[in-house]
């Protein structure tokens, strides 16, 4: 079983590579932010010209295949133009004669390019293509694509997945741990956001949350987070006839929690706060989503075939009474029972710790909800 993970800006994170180069079939890392946006709002180190040298120098001497991301969804007014396009090319080609291996692509227009320009170098799809169709599939394939990454939110849907695999005979990547909505609304307009590497303004449209938009919808109906289109560590075998690469969306995390993730889809399982695996801004409207208790109740199971029959069917409301955890902040206040199940989770949590700052955070926890059901009495 193969990996893909994300470069977080944290040179230390190499080092994963060498702990795990057995599972870990490529590291991708963005293109620097002159030449292209990016898929995350992260802050680019000014050395980081120096880091991908590094990087890819790493990735060659393990025999991990070092990957180029060019995944922003807007290119700009200039996006079309030659002199654009050439910019972009030069710096992929300096960086394959250093020894890139792939790039990931969310414009179609690369591929052509690229396979005439720059021989050698895999082409994949980015999960930011949107293929959630035969179709689109084929399409890309005809285009040029090596490898498909599907998207995210036909991640449940495996007929179709193994129907494309089957009519175009691609390899395909499926990426596990993004905690973006299902079918979200807002995903186009917030990644167009993201290409043109928006900051946080200082006053937003009333009741829009930048990188956060799905708060909205949370805030209206907290249980939609579990329509989260995430794959369990424990079911990823479900997949194996017909996926070949796995990726995590790790660009945003510590490293010590990049570790954390991949460890958990290596060794199948996972127990504690779910949130710790799952990469998306909007679900910091949570603290806690008791992962024993999904596995419980045999979530996965469901969701494989939930017809979104909501108004009748209760399942997700009711589960998310028992298992998830809105976090106490300024726009709400935690109700007496809402604090004791902070207690609960928290308490229970602290069985399977072993590591000191953990422990205390959770002790810190467990601290504040008892606070507050005296403040509140």
């Amino acid at each position: 079983m193969k990996f893909s993970i994300g470069y977080n800006f944290d040179i230390k994170s190499l080092d994963l590579l060498d702990v795990y180069k057995n599972n870990v079939e490529s590291f991708y890392f963005p293109i620097p932010g002159e030449y292209l946006g990016s898929g995350r709002s992260i802050k680019e180190p000014g050395s980081y010209s120096v880091q991908i040298t590094r990087i890819i120098k790493k990735c060659g001497s393990l025999k991990i295949n070092s990957q180029l991301l060019l995944n922003a969804t807007c290119e700009g007014k200039d996006g079309s133009t030659k002199a654009h396009f050439e910019r972009v090319l030069n710096f992929i080609k300096r960086l394959k004669d250093k020894g890139l291996n792939s790039v990931v692509i969310t414009n179609p227009a690369y591929i052509g390019m690229i396979k005439k320009r720059i021989k050698g170098l895999r082409i994949e799809s980015s999960v930011n293509c949107y293929v959630r169709t035969l179709e689109h599939a084929l399409y890309l394939k005809d285009l040029g694509v090596d490898v498909l990454t599907i998207d995210r939110d036909i991640n449940r849907d495996i007929p179709l997945i193994r129907r494309i695999k089957e009519k175009t005979g691609l390899k395909l990547k499926l990426m596990l741990n993004e905690g973006c909505l299902g079918n979200c609304p807002y995903r186009i307009s917030h990644y167009n956001l993201l290409a043109h590497g928006v900051t946080l303004p200082e006053k937003n449209v009333e009741g829009v949350f930048f990188d956060r938009f799905c708060i909205q919808i949370y805030a209206k109906d907290p249980s939609k987070v579990l329509r989260v289109p995430f794959v369990p560590p424990e079911e990823i075998g479900l997949y194996k006839q017909f996926i070949d690469y796995y990726k995590l969306s790790t660009r945003v995390f510590s490293t010590k929690r990049m570790q954390l993730c991949l460890k958990s889809y290596i060794d199948g399982c996972f127990s504690g706060n779910l949130l710790e695996l799952l990469d998306c801004p909007g679900l910091a409207y949570f603290e806690f989503i008791d992962y024993a208790v999904l596995r419980k109740n045999g979530f996965f199971k469901k969701m494989l075939n939930c017809g979104l029959e909501c108004g009748t069917c209760g399942y997700c409301r009711s589960l998310f009474k028992e298992a998830v955890l809105i976090r106490r902040n300024d726009r709400s206040e935690r109700s007496k029972k809402e604090e004791l199940k902070s207690i609960s989770m928290y308490g229970k949590e602290l069985q399977s710790l072993n590591d000191r700052p953990n422990k205390l955070r959770a002790y810190l926890k467990i601290g504040e909800a008892y606070s507050n059901l005296r403040d509140n009495r």
